[in-house]
């Protein structure tokens, strides 16, 4: 695992702030010393100027989430969803970037899927969606996807490998955010994205921190969070 270590000059003592990642374009993307991208460089800009001690470590999202659920150490993870379920283990910074409305990839075929509405989408009983298992798509749409009689195909492959999936027709579609989808999508004439009707506004990302990080440091955080330039 490659570890990208940086070390402020800081007049405080204390423990060096684990901040964790996994590459997701254009949300995190690693440079050749740090970290960029829509999430990336406003929490790295916000570290630097808050003077905080801190190393960056890549690791997978599920990983992420057992380490600040045991609350073994002052650990950070970037642009995760606030969920009902997620707060009872952890903490949060304030908004680092709010999504673009929510949508769908599937087959460049399947244009009907233009700007339908989310529960029409859901009552189309042909079609099966593709589903990331541990994942939160947001408060809406993850009860919606609780409903039993919809036919779901649950991995744990990255965004990437289940394009493929949706290509092979193991699925008919998945749900992705604009931002994600224009980069995925970039080189693919298999594969189109559609807006979709009925879902709120963007999903918003923050850092989320095991409960050992002390409330000073979110704060600290949180005042630069606010110049995201």
């Amino acid at each position: 695992m490659r570890i990208l270590i940086f070390i402020l000059l800081t007049f405080c003592i204390g423990n060096t702030l684990e901040i964790v990642f996994e590459q997701r374009k254009p949300y995190v993307e690693k440079t050749e010393d740090s970290i960029k991208g829509l999430v990336g460089k406003p929490i790295i800009n916000a570290l630097n100027k808050a003077q905080i001690e801190y190393i960056l470590k890549e690791k997978p999202f599920k990983r992420q989430l057992y380490e600040i659920k045991s609350n073994t150490k002052e650990i950070c993870a970037l642009g995760w969803f606030k969920t009902k379920e997620r707060e009872k283990f952890s903490k949060y910074s304030t908004v680092v970037y709010q999504d673009k409305p929510l949508g769908i990839i599937a087959l460049s075929n399947k244009n009907f899927l233009n700007h339908i509405h989310i529960d029409k989408l859901f009552s189309l009983s042909n079609l099966k969606v593709l589903v990331k298992a541990s994942y939160s798509y947001g408060t809406i749409l993850d009860e919606k996807l609780k409903n039993p009689k919809l036919k779901k195909n649950e991995v744990f492959s990255s965004h990437e490998k289940m394009l493929n999936l949706i290509k092979n027709k193991r699925a008919d579609y998945m749900f992705i955010s604009k931002e994600e989808a224009d980069v995925l999508l970039k080189n693919e004439k298999k594969l189109s994205y559609y807006s979709l009707e009925g879902l709120p506004t963007g999903n918003k990302r923050y850092l989320m921190c095991s409960k050992l990080v002390e409330d000073t440091t979110i704060k600290k955080i949180n005042k630069f969070l606010k110049d995201k330039k």
